[in-house]
């Protein structure tokens, strides 16, 4: 009998090791290549529900985060939380603590009755973070996410960021969720998790589940109970019906009389929703990793002749060209700031150790709104909130000490130039200033004198449809351009908004270019303009291949 016992024994002692082996080396792989999925799946989930509620959802921008999030609520529903045992770093983070900690004398056991009651709390964490942050943005400038702060932290050979990050309130959750992992397994799985309360609800009608054989076990020794890393009641059900189930296989290795199991096998399971998930991951990204072939550089369109066709503005700063850092998600961004006319012209992202994909977003969000507000006072870019700041940050201080304003005295004399008193953590603004005519005859003649001042409308095609826009026109001159709707993709439209809005105002004509990389969205707009001033313009979109305008 011993003998028996002893070879029980020893085979329950190989299956528990294979089973580790199999999902530590998977933690271990998914840890060092992909650390910040679960950042990036529940990000994706926020852009989609933000822009439906703003009204501003567009399918072509958000085709990465839908192929992400419905591919991962796919996988669930067929594998069940697999992610959450085996791919989550921030899971694996939990487990290592765990193993250290488990030993610790005397640490807490909570009963099952109160870690049902405990797991309710997650659900109360997801409405807050959807309803309180997502909707109505409370807490929207601070790092709130223990996720954020650990994902910072959690690739130190991609850089650092600053201790101060680690003293926020998001940094302050993170040392509640180590503490607690060290006495309590899956600590922040179990209790806290909005993702994980997600995959929860979903993965409660998953197809794969793990069964118990109720004949020959009585349920008396709930060695498997004890074993689950989420606490389930195994022992009480035939079927593991509970979406709590991470698939740790553990109950499965431990038990042996093998009264568990799971058909398919776990490793089958296993290396079928690893890959599954490895493709959602890639497709996610699909939307911002093609701009990492593209030079970042936005400029206005002929901004060359800048001195030549601006001079009846203004000038906000000082010409040349300026370079400036600031922190981001993982280190210092360094951006080049170029100033021709007085305006900022161009704004290039030297060197930035940030995730491309998020860094790519902050780029396409904030250069171009900088640009064509002549502004730092511009909102960060949702999903990629760190790197939208260090870019805000950089070019602030590039500019710091650089802004000019102009000091009218009563008497009408020349305008005296002042400098701004700046520091890095205010606001670019500009004094108000009274406008007057002072064009003379000879200028009015140059500008839109056959115009009566008013607002004129007018529309052009763009590359995915029609671009519409309102012109307002005071002193016979172009005063603004403002684009009421249109159909192309953000990303591109924004940067042709940008150079070619300003360069139509700069030159008081629609004979401008084209932005390089937008030319669809860019000839969309002039065309509109010219429709809305009576001015003659044939657009070349109809005669140009579609995949030439636009790196689509």
């Amino acid at each position: 009998m011993n003998n028996v016992n002893e070879y029980k024994a020893e085979k329950v002692q190989k299956k528990i090791s294979n089973v580790a082996a199999i999902r530590t080396l998977i933690q271990l792989f998914s840890f060092i290549l992909i650390p910040g999925l679960f950042i990036t799946i529940f990000s994706g989930m926020k852009e989609i529900w933000q822009s439906t509620v703003t009204g501003t959802f567009v399918l072509d921008d958000q085709i990465g985060n839908i192929l992400l999030t419905v591919g991962m609520l796919v996988i669930t529903f067929i594998w069940g939380r697999f992610f959450c045992g085996f791919i989550c770093s921030f899971g694996a983070m939990q487990d290592l603590l765990w193993l250290g900690g488990k030993h610790i004398p005397a640490h807490p056991r909570i009963s099952e009755k109160a870690d049902c009651v405990l797991k309710y709390f997650k659900y109360a964490v997801l409405a807050f973070v959807v309803i309180g942050i997502w909707t109505l943005g409370v807490g929207s400038d601070s790092v709130w996410s223990p996720w954020t702060v650990f994902g910072m932290y959690a690739s130190p050979w991609k850089g650092l960021p600053t201790e101060a990050v680690f003293l926020s309130v998001g940094g302050l959750l993170l040392l509640i969720t180590v503490i607690g992992s060290v006495f309590v397994e899956r600590f922040f799985c179990k209790y806290l998790c909005p993702l994980g309360a997600i995959f929860t609800l979903v993965s409660r009608f998953r197809i794969f589940k793990l069964k118990r054989k109720v004949s020959s076990c009585s349920g008396q020794c709930r060695l498997c109970t004890r074993k689950c890393s989420m606490l389930i009641p195994l022992y009480k059900h035939e079927k593991v019906e509970s979406g709590e189930c991470i698939d740790c296989m553990k109950c499965t290795a431990v038990c042996p009389a093998e009264n568990i199991r799971a058909d398919p096998l776990s490793a089958i399971s296993g290396t079928v929703a690893a890959v599954a998930i490895a493709g959602m991951s890639f497709a996610g990204t699909l939307n911002t990793s093609t701009e990492s072939a593209i030079e970042v550089s936005y400029g206005y369109a002929q901004i060359e002749n800048a001195d030549e066709t601006n001079n009846t503005v203004d000038s906000k700063y000082d010409d040349g060209t300026y370079t400036g850092t600031a922190s981001g998600y993982r280190g210092q961004i360094s951006v080049s700031v170029t100033v021709s006319g007085g305006s900022i012209t161009d704004i290039t992202v030297t060197s930035a150790k940030d995730d491309q994909q998020f860094l790519s977003q902050a780029k396409d969000g904030v250069i171009p709104t900088i640009i064509s507000q002549q502004s730092t006072d511009v909102n960060t870019v949702s999903g990629a909130t760190f790197s939208s700041r260090g870019i805000i940050n950089a070019v602030k201080n590039a500019l710091e000490n650089q802004l000019i304003t102009t000091d009218e005295s009563a008497n009408g004399s020349e305008s005296e130039y002042v400098r701004d008193d700046m520091t890095e953590t205010e606001p670019f603004t500009t004094k108000p200033q009274e406008q007057t005519d002072n064009f003379d005859d000879d200028e009015k003649k140059a500008g839109l004198t056959n115009l009566a001042d008013g607002v004129y409308t007018g529309t052009g095609t763009g590359f995915r449809g029609t671009t519409a826009v309102s012109v307002t026109i005071k002193d016979g001159r172009i005063e603004n351009i403002t684009v009421t709707s249109y159909q192309d993709d953000r990303q591109y439209f924004s940067r042709a908004e940008s150079g070619v809005i300003n360069a139509i105002i700069s030159s008081q004509s629609v004979n401008v270019s084209a932005v390089s990389g937008a030319t669809f969205s860019s000839n969309s707009i002039i065309e509109a303009v010219a429709d809305a001033i009576g001015e003659d313009f044939t657009n070349p979109n109809s005669s140009m291949s579609r995949w030439h305008g636009h790196k689509h």
